[in-house]
């Protein structure tokens, strides 16, 4: 019924997200937030890959792939090329020199970053892609496998490194290559695209990494996971990476409630997690938000859409509608809800 609501309603982004229709390729790629930021796509830059700017290709591929561009729209296809002559460069590359910022950085934008999206796009089949999608998987199992949540080691020891950051610096074993073996949000976004194209096995390393993550002991480590020694570079401690962000789903901060559409719909895509009690909890929570008519309103900072701001952190959560509309609230919310729902049916 609200699919039906929607398609009466809604914007073409968003019906076409419904119907893949090819005949609304022409209408899509017309709406006004699909030409922003397919225009920021056409200046072809990876100066900037992860970043809360408008600009970082972290948020511009995001931004498109909740619109519904894909590899079917030959436009979009034709100026995502760039995107591949890269990846195929970085994945042959060795990095030989010892461990540093710029090592660690290369990996995780370079690579995991900069496919993260891309499966959902439709470039599962990228030989590239799935070379990375493998690596993270095997690289993330063999960790969270052991069900171990001590990743700090003594930080008093360690030269240089702030007194109040002491307690959290990460075990180097855990990034000793360059590669880190702690979850984050891209590689979520990542498996969550490319789950079904996955044999059993990979599946289950998955759900393997999933179930670590829900685990209560997850809630011991902090938001950022705690930084990362570097001893051979002046500034020798920093924080590099963020957990996936699970909320206590009582008495929410704003800030709490922003990004969580955006995290369960990426929770969505795996088995453990729509079995998890968080996740259960999270869906109970939204429907305090659901109107007469089934349908959803939320409030405007967890349906925002502001320049500058991590889609990842739930800033961009506009599919192609007028903000002046009176529904525009109504139909984000129920949309959103809509998107997740069609997980938990498949």
């Amino acid at each position: 019924m609200n699919q039906q609501w929607l398609l009466d309603n809604a914007n073409i982004p968003i019906k076409y997200n419904i119907l893949k229709n090819k005949q609304l390729h022409q209408g899509l790629l017309e709406n006004d937030e699909v030409k922003y930021w397919f225009s920021l796509l056409k200046q072809k830059s990876l100066v900037n890959i992860h970043g809360s700017f408008d600009y970082c290709f972290e948020n511009i591929i995001g931004k498109l792939w909740i619109l519904g561009l894909s590899k079917e729209i030959d436009e979009f296809d034709h100026n995502l090329k760039f995107v591949f002559d890269f990846l195929n460069e970085q994945v042959g590359k060795q990095y030989l020199e010892e461990l540093s910022f710029s090592k660690i950085y290369a990996y995780r934008d370079y690579e995991t970053i900069l496919a993260s999206y891309l499966p959902f796009l439709g470039y599962y089949n990228e030989k590239s892609v799935q070379y990375i999608t493998d690596k993270r998987i095997n690289i993330l199992y063999e960790f969270t496998k052991q069900k171990r949540y001590d990743i700090y080691v003594d930080g008093s020891k360690l030269k240089g490194v702030r007194k109040e950051w002491q307690p959290y610096v990460i075990n180097p074993s855990l990034y000793s290559d360059g590669n880190i073996a702690l979850p984050s949000i891209h590689d979520l976004i990542l498996f969550s695209g490319m789950y079904m194209y996955l044999d059993k096995e990979n599946k289950q390393k998955i759900e393997t990494i999933i179930e670590w993550i829900l685990d209560e002991r997850y809630d011991d480590i902090i938001n950022n996971y705690g930084y990362f020694y570097f001893p051979n570079e002046s500034y020798n401690a920093k924080a590099i990476l963020f957990k996936i962000y699970l909320p206590k789903l009582i008495n929410l901060y704003k800030r709490d409630q922003r990004g969580l559409l955006f995290t369960c719909l990426i929770l969505s895509y795996f088995k453990s997690s729509r079995n998890s009690k968080w996740f259960l909890s999270a869906m109970q929570y939204f429907d305090q938000f659901k109107t007469v008519d089934n349908r959803y309103f939320f409030p405007k900072h967890m349906i925002t859409e502001k320049p500058d701001y991590y889609l990842i952190g739930g800033g961009h959560m506009n599919i192609g509608e007028d903000k002046r509309s009176k529904l525009y609230s109504e139909i984000i919310s129920t949309y959103w809800i809509e998107r997740i729902s069609k997980n938990l049916e498949n």
